[in-house]
């Protein structure tokens, strides 16, 4: 769901440039509410797991977050040094980010499970 809102605000975005700044803003913000239900949805579905899969998941987040930030932090450094060219001239944006965490979490649940077998 978070990825169909950003694909249509980015397409309404990228189509009304005459647009106000505010709403564009509030269009290019509109994918973090789904986010939001999933990170409660996750919550919940934390709370209702036993100690050790709970602490997988808790690894694989904590993975996916560490990895998020040093994987914008290495392209914005490229960014600012001028090294990446048309490459991501704006960072991850939103549906990178989201993207980003995904990969990251699923790496880092693998490694979590391989680690306690």
């Amino acid at each position: 769901m978070t990825a169909a809102v950003y694909v249509a605000t980015l397409f309404l975005v990228r189509h009304h440039p005459d647009w106000s700044a505010w709403l564009k803003l509030t269009l290019t913000l509109a994918p973090i509410l789904p986010g939001l239900l999933y990170l409660r949805n996750g919550l919940q579905l934390l709370q209702g797991m036993d100690e050790l899969q709970r602490r997988i998941q808790l690894e694989g987040w904590l993975f996916a977050a560490l990895g998020t930030v040093v994987v914008s932090t290495i392209i914005n450094v490229v960014n600012v040094h001028g090294l990446g060219g048309d490459w991501l001239p704006h960072g991850l944006a939103v549906g990178g980010t989201y993207l980003t965490m995904f990969i990251l979490w699923c790496a880092g649940v693998t490694i979590a499970n391989c680690r306690y077998r």
